[in-house]
């Protein structure tokens, strides 16, 4: 607890720093994210060799986005990314899960990004809307950008940094979403109807094998509809490579595909919603799942009198693939409280509570692995 302690107050003290809307045209803002998590297994080890079954890790992240806006349908986007600790990213960190316990990019993820030559950078890009008529929009975006922007969104479980932290709950892990890469994107917004179309350029994470680059293209249509309950969003979406893919057979290749759904629905308005998502793929390419579900409620603080405090949690289990020969399935549960601390000006900050259960079931029932995570997150919006 001491170590904690102490490794809370060093990173929170250069976090004081402030967000300056230039002009009308240029604004910066951003957030600092300290995150403190303990895990306790209760089935398997750490550390097999040592007999350990605790683990405790610390990282603190501060994110800028830059934002430039020429004219009222012109943006340039750049965001940049600084990391202290790398969490159970660490590669010893004797982690013993395949899905992460906390998504956000950490020290060791921004050194060498998807193995180009730059660090800490993570979008740089240009957009143009064109204005067709009343409620009708085509958006176009090009540079470096992160395709989870685009696919895969959702009101209740989609931010690392204020709702759940397990990587299973940001976004669907079957549908490999490539981050921080060259692509380009198109969003045509029709009244309450959305298409987006994103094409990237990515490549295989097996540094055993040759590293080939394959493109990923993916394609959301959405619908929003309000009730007298609330606002509703319901998404599907598909995905592909081209034939560069990594397979199960060795020195191999295919394409990777795959279909899913992302649905965020408000039963009372402002206080009570609900998410769902669902997703199938390929079961050839060398992935460790090919089929999943996961949904979960949030409460808003509206219900105790703090809109700004609200409470989640999730459940989420994935399937892996038959040729999968040491992973059957994975169980994931969190929950989390998080609570507004204070808002004055352009600052705002927040803590949150809490709690993962994670079970990877495999092949053989002796090696699986059972555990518990406890965590802290400290925020600061500006």
């Amino acid at each position: 607890m001491q170590k904690f302690l102490l490794f809370l107050l060093a990173l929170l003290l250069p976090t004081a720093v402030m967000a300056v809307d230039i002009s009308e045209k240029f604004a910066i803002s951003g957030s600092a994210t300290t995150v403190y998590q303990w895990l306790r297994m209760s089935k398997g080890y750490v550390n097999a060799e040592t007999q350990e079954k605790t683990k405790d890790r610390g990282s603190a992240v501060v994110d800028f986005n830059v934002s430039f806006h020429p004219t009222e349908n012109n943006e340039f986007f750049l965001r940049a990314s600084f990391a202290k600790g790398s969490g159970f990213h660490s590669e010893n960190s004797g982690y013993p899960f395949i899905l992460n316990p906390y998504a956000d990019d950490l020290l060791i993820d921004l050194h060498n990004i998807n193995g180009h030559a730059r660090d800490h950078l993570q979008e740089l890009w240009y957009s143009h809307k064109f204005e067709i008529q009343k409620d009708i929009s085509l958006k176009m975006t090009a540079g470096i950008i992160d395709s989870t922007a685009f696919i895969d969104d959702n009101a209740y479980a989609n931010d690392e940094i204020s709702q759940f932290m397990n990587e299973a709950f940001v976004n669907n892990p079957l549908a490999n979403l490539p981050s921080y890469d060259a692509g380009a994107a198109i969003e045509l917004e029709w009244d309450k109807f959305h298409l987006k179309i994103v094409g990237m350029r990515s490549k295989n994470e097996n540094k055993n094998m040759d590293e080939k680059k394959y493109n990923w293209l993916g394609a959301q249509i959405g619908y929003k509809l309000d009730t007298t309950l609330g606002e509703g969003n319901y998404r599907f979406y598909a995905y592909t490579t081209n034939k560069r893919f990594e397979n199960w057979d060795a020195d191999a290749y295919k394409a990777l595909k795959g279909i899913g759904v992302s649905f965020d629905q408000q039963f009372i308005k402002e206080t009570l919603g609900a998410f769902f998502r669902a997703g199938i793929q390929s079961a050839s390419a060398k992935v460790d799942f090919n089929r999943m579900v996961s949904f979960g409620l949030n409460l808003n603080g509206n219900v105790w009198g703090r809109k700004d405090d609200e409470i989640g949690i999730g459940y989420a289990y994935l399937k892996s693939p038959s040729k999968n020969e040491d992973l059957k399935n994975s169980h994931i549960f969190e929950g989390y409280v998080k609570f507004n601390l204070f808002s004055y000006k352009f600052l705002s900050s927040n803590i949150t509570l809490d709690y993962q259960y994670i079970r990877d079931n495999a092949r053989d029932s002796d090696s699986t692995k059972a555990g518990h995570i406890y965590a802290v997150r400290f925020n600061v919006n500006f």
